[in-house]
């Protein structure tokens, strides 16, 4: 039998690479990350190389004696047989009827046991021992660490919250990802409803972890984990849950609801009221929402809410507001789609060619009417009024209502991400690390939001924790470009200039605008002997309006045209110029912040006076509030 730490090395199963420390299967570019239930099943498998496993084996190995009946082993081997694709006549796993089930590939393991050797000398023997326990202990301990530092930030011996959640992926058993829209929308609803509850953390979790339940509840430092999956067939739903204990991960609570496709809203609510009752007593939990929205326009609601969360990639923004409107005249009551279209409008000149007033005035516009007809969306608005009034330089109403939003009942991602972006535009990164932070202790697996803490770290300078997160953002989503400056500038510090340009050259491409000045203008900045014909190249790309005011203002100000720079950064003034305001206080644009004009521009743009009202400081190069 195969021990956990042999196969954790990792080893190949057929065609198919397993990599158990990431939970990932892979062949060749193709990667699938199992749920953590379906992937125990593969490795208790795997452990066996071919032998049977029993139900009751299986049964105790991964769901430690709790299962009730054999559905949920029956539902993970057909799980990892579609990931597997080991369609009849199966080719990976056997089920050797009212017996169990075994792997029909052998295991081959990625480190293979050393053979043993002839043993040194007895003194010789000692102190090889002696080496090898400390190598291990070592090895050990920067493992430990890194795990820790990841997924842990408390320090040593504290203990995570008595009530606090992680709700894990929902299993999407249909096996159609068209399908996947319904199953995300169960794990959101169900993680804005139980935030509802006074005093108890959750975290909503996008992607699953490798490992046991407890070692998840421990990186996610939870008292409690939440397992579920869903059944559609024949426009029929049906939710199953598990509620396990983090500590040691019995389960303290179970059950399922199910019901018509058309029914899904309160199929939804019930499913919350159920899993509220178990976490926090609740004999009769109340709905904060009673009213059934049109069956129609929720599931329009529920499709524009996925592409919304995806939409970096192509045309989903726009998918999203297209449903988003037809959520809204199927249902002209329905509070939540106002509020998310509202969003789509706010965001869209971030990812599109797009009018930038003429879309705020539309965030603005609708958010108002859902508020006209549902006012539990009011506190959260003030996310739409936070982030337009941003853009719009009123930083004292734009935080204002950034704090409104973000004590709302229920807080998304965003709101802290956009509150992050408003104080680092005034000057106050460190302040704006701290928020973005936030992000991540509700929506730990958000690229966006991971994206934004990374950008943070960025602007303070804290290199090695920026480069941190960006992995861990585009390992989630690789098609995000709302980091781009702030990657580019993390290369250009470690002098990475091929990796640079490549990266520029791309950006740029994906907007549309020529590259020629890119190459030139990275080898100016590697090399000041190509200064000259660097900034000549800029120059033209400028004088032909190929590049935009952010990209232009970045690259004379990392060249040492600080003047030019300036120029550009008075551009701020005028409306709807609102490029990314925090470059104007990242160390680089230290002899910016020295220019004659630069205290003048603050003066003009409102910060000095928004600095004046919050007590802050400036220092003649950074600027320091009071916290709290």
């Amino acid at each position: 039998m195969l021990t956990t730490e042999e196969l954790n090395e990792g080893f190949d199963l057929g065609e198919w690479e397993v990599l158990p420390l990431q939970g990932v299967l892979r062949r060749g570019d193709e990667e699938i990350k199992p749920m953590p239930k379906p992937f125990a099943v593969l490795m208790a498998l795997a452990k066996r190389d071919g032998n049977l496993i029993t139900r009751d084996e299986l049964i105790e190995e991964v769901w430690e004696g709790k299962a009730f009946s054999d559905e949920p082993i029956q539902q993970a081997i057909a799980l990892l047989r579609k990931h597997f694709g080991d369609k009849q006549p199966h080719q990976y796993i056997e089920t050797l009827h009212r017996r169990g089930y075994r792997l029909i590939q052998s295991v081959d393991l990625h480190h293979k046991p050393d053979v043993l050797e002839a043993e040194p000398a007895t003194e010789d023997l000692r102190s090889l021992r002696r080496w090898k326990a400390v190598t291990a202990l070592v090895a050990i301990g920067f493992v430990a660490i890194a795990i820790y530092t990841i997924f842990n930030p408390d320090p040593p011996g504290s203990e995570p919250p008595v009530r606090s959640l992680a709700i894990l992926p929902i299993e999407n058993l249909s096996g159609d990802p068209a399908n996947q829209y319904i199953v995300d929308g169960i794990r959101n609803t169900l993680a804005h409803r139980l935030a509802e509850i006074p005093d108890f953390t959750i975290k909503n979790m996008r992607m699953g972890y490798p490992g046991d339940l407890t070692d998840i509840a421990k990186r996610l430092d939870v008292a409690h984990v939440l397992t579920g999956m869903t059944q559609l067939e024949n426009n029929s739903l049906k939710i199953t849950y598990e509620i396990s204990r983090g500590s040691d991960g019995a389960i303290t609570g179970s059950g399922e609801v199910s019901g018509h496709l058309e029914g899904l809203f309160l199929l939804q609510e019930r499913l919350a009221q159920a899993v509220r009752a178990e976490l926090a007593g609740e004999e009769t939990p109340k709905l904060i929402n009673l009213r059934e929205p049109d069956s129609l326009a929720y599931n329009s609601y529920m499709r524009g809410i996925y592409l919304l969360e995806h939409r970096g990639k192509s045309n989903n923004l726009e998918s999203a507001i297209e449903l988003f409107q037809e959520s809204i005249q199927l249902d002209e009551k329905y509070g939540p789609a106002y509020l998310a279209l509202a969003t789509a409008y706010a965001l869209l000149p971030d990812y599109r060619r797009a009018d930038l007033e003429a879309s705020h005035d539309l965030a603005i516009e609708t958010v108002e009417k859902g508020i006209a007809v549902d006012q539990s969306i009011e506190d959260a608005a003030g996310s739409i009024y936070g982030f337009v009034n941003h853009q719009r330089k009123k930083w004292g109403e734009s935080e204002a209502a950034h704090k409104r939003a973000i004590s709302a009942t229920v807080v998304d991602s965003n709101s802290f991400n956009w509150y992050s972006r408003m104080l680092a535009s005034v000057g106050r990164l460190d302040d704006a690390v701290e928020v973005a932070l936030r992000a991540e202790d509700i929506d730990p697996d958000n690229a966006v939001a991971l994206s934004r803490i990374a950008i943070a770290y960025t602007w303070v300078g804290d290199d090695a924790k920026a480069h941190e997160y960006f992995k861990r953002s585009s390992e989630l989503d690789s098609t995000g470009t709302t980091y781009l400056s702030a990657y580019a500038l993390l290369l250009v510090r470690d002098q990475q200039w091929e990796k640079t340009t490549n990266l520029i050259t791309t950006g740029v491409r994906m907007f549309g605008a020529p590259t020629y000045w890119v190459e030139p203008y990275f080898a100016g900045l590697a090399d000041s002997a190509e200064r000259a014909e660097a900034l000549e190249a800029l120059d033209l790309a400028a004088s032909k309006g190929e590049i935009s005011a952010q990209a232009e203002f970045a690259a004379r100000a990392l060249i040492g045209d600080t003047d030019g720079a300036m120029e550009i950064a008075k551009l701020l003034e005028q409306p709807g110029e609102v490029f990314e305001m925090d470059l104007l206080f990242i160390p680089e644009m230290q002899a910016l912040r020295q220019h004659e004009d630069f205290m003048p521009l603050m003066q003009r743009l409102g910060i000095v006076d928004y600095w004046k009202a919050n007590g802050c400081r400036w220092n003649g190069d950074e600027v320091s509030c009071p916290t709290g």
